[in-house]
């Protein structure tokens, strides 16, 4: 069952000869269960297509479905529900508050959904335990190291089950052992909760936990490469190369204009 289809998606900012197309007519199918890394240079369209997924930007012209929604055509309060219901968000910078404990943040999405204390009490304590983070429930963020704060985030953004899941650069802020272990815990969620998670990130060893690589260039998809039977090692080395002839195509085409 498809849980993203994107039809025809544009994005121009600014009118004119100010104009700057971000997204060239994207066309993307993501399953149920999918583990999805987008990459591509700066510039390329990422954050866009984020922002365009998450609601918090509208399209130019194509459609955006979420769940059989068309989120696209959303009204400001209507996308504000839908991101809280349907959406889970895991950030570079955590997002966590200040002022409350691990628990109390795991549990601010059950809060905003009106469950009950008991289903948010069981949600919560069961989520915790699958992330290793029941230890620190009563701590708060300041007593955190980054690892730890990044697994409270994934918490956070699992706990109400929403159909999507959006990584935003999940390592970036993290030493390369806490990146790997988050990506550990992505990978975990996506396996044994089947949950659907689109990880946006730069960085090819985050990416090659995923299922499908998807890279972005000039606000074009310019190729998808399927893990399929590889282990993890080998789609790394392919993952790389790949970055390495788009690179490579870069650096020629700068050499022609100049």
């Amino acid at each position: 069952m498809q849980v993203l289809n994107i039809k025809d998606l544009t994005k121009v900012y600014g009118k004119g000869k100010a104009s700057t197309i971000a997204l060239n007519n994207i066309n993307l199918d993501i399953n149920e269960k999918d583990f999805i890394a987008v990459m591509g240079a700066s510039g390329s369209g990422k954050s866009t297509l984020l922002n365009l997924i998450s609601t918090i930007d509208s399209p130019t012209s194509g459609e955006i479905y979420i769940d059989g929604i068309n989120i696209s055509k959303l009204r400001a309060s209507k996308a504000d529900k839908f991101r809280k219901e349907k959406l889970g968000f895991i950030f570079q910078d955590f997002r966590l508050m200040d002022s409350l404990s691990v628990i109390e943040n795991i549990s601010v999405p059950l809060i905003i959904q009106n469950k009950s204390k008991a289903e948010i009490k069981q949600k919560v304590s069961n989520i915790m335990e699958l992330l290793f983070i029941s230890d620190l429930q009563n701590k708060y963020p300041y007593e955190l190291s980054g690892g730890q704060k990044q697994r409270t985030a994934c918490a956070r953004a699992i706990v109400s089950s929403p159909k999507l899941i959006l990584a935003d650069e999940p390592t970036g802020a993290l030493d390369s052992n806490n990146a790997r272990n988050i990506m550990d815990i992505l990978e975990k969620i996506n396996s044994e909760l089947a949950a659907t998670v689109m990880v946006v990130t730069h960085d090819p060893l985050s990416a090659s936990y995923c299922k499908k690589v998807i890279f972005l260039k000039d606000g074009q998809i310019i190729n998808i490469l399927d893990r399929t039977n590889q282990d993890r090692k080998q789609f790394y080395k392919e993952i790389i190369e790949n970055n390495l002839a788009i690179q490579q195509e870069l650096t020629s085409g700068e050499k022609e204009v100049i």
